[in-house]
């Protein structure tokens, strides 16, 4: 069985449900590409490593993991903890604003917590799957340890992916986040950024330019997603571009590009060429966007 670790935040999803009403779901990078990647390799073993509080919110977001098949033993429990959470706007063209309450989540202490246990636990996964916002809730010494951690384990696991997911609302300066990406992307085997990020991070906005410097950054893998453009992928030498699938209306973006991840990685750790990898993303991350939420139901994503 293939073994998958996500390492990251999940947070209670607020969404506006008309007339006063909000709908609730649970959501946030790291937990959506767990989700999809799991919808997309069913019999992959998909564990989320985080840390949550011992509250009601809590306890029903475990149990929506579980629903999910999603692994929860890497998830630490926090005495008195609870989680973050955000509400989520969207304008007419399903782009969305963000309102977040999460300084105190429980989420910020995935690392401590890891730091106290035997590192080993990450050893023999096949794929280790991070984001910047994974780092961008820890402390600046956490960040730079949370990197080590991972470099000293890479010999003893598959491939490190890693999506920048650049929010610099998370970070203290515009050039900390630049300075703790570029590290994580050194180690990583896979990056899985957008034409957005990338240019956050590089300062260019060519896309041929981007992968140009993420490789020399010494990534092999990378597939540079291009909102309606579709995606540019490059594995060594070898680049591709693929169109986008055509979405009639787009109600929500959120979730989308996770979705791109976990079916990408999905199809990479099936054996399929990361073309084969990208188109997959493609199409669960348009379905994604015809419908509200990060999370959308297994029956629109997978059908």
């Amino acid at each position: 069985m293939r073994r998958v670790i996500c390492i990251g935040e999940c947070m209670v999803e607020l969404r506006d449900a008309g007339a006063d009403t909000f709908a609730k779901a649970y959501a946030g990078d790291a937990y959506n590409t767990a989700v999809y990647l799991k919808r997309s390799l069913p019999d992959a073993q998909v564990q989320f490593l985080t840390a949550t509080g011992d509250d009601a919110l809590s306890r029903a977001m475990r149990e929506v993991w579980r629903e999910e098949g999603i692994d929860g033993s890497l998830a630490f429990a926090v005495s008195g903890g609870s989680p973050g959470l955000y509400f989520i706007e969207n304008d007419a063209r399903g782009e969305r604003r963000f309102h977040y309450w999460r300084s105190n989540s429980a989420a910020r202490r995935w690392f401590e917590l890891l730091e106290d246990q035997d590192e080993t636990v990450l050893w023999g996964a096949d794929v280790i799957y991070l984001s910047g916002i994974s780092l961008a809730i820890l402390n600046p010494a956490e960040r730079a340890r949370a990197i080590e951690l991972l470099r000293r384990a890479h010999p003893h696991i598959g491939r490190i992916a890693f999506d920048p997911n650049v929010r610099l609302a998370l970070w203290e300066t515009a050039q900390a986040a630049v300075a703790t990406i570029e590290n994580a992307l050194s180690i990583a085997d896979v990056a899985l950024p957008s034409r957005e990020d990338a240019r956050l991070l590089l300062g260019v906005d060519d896309p041929i330019e981007q992968i140009d410097r993420l490789q020399r950054i010494g990534v092999r893998e990378i597939a540079l997603t291009l909102g309606a453009d579709g995606c540019l992928i490059a594995d060594g030498d070898v680049r591709a571009r693929l169109p986008a699938p055509h979405v009639a209306s787009i109600t929500d973006t959120s979730g989308a590009g996770d979705a791109f991840n976990g079916a990408y990685l999905a199809t990479r750790l099936r054996g399929g060429s990361a073309a084969d990898a990208a188109r997959s993303g493609l199409a669960v991350g348009s379905r994604v966007v015809a419908h509200a939420g990060a999370v959308v139901p297994k029956s629109v994503s997978h059908p």
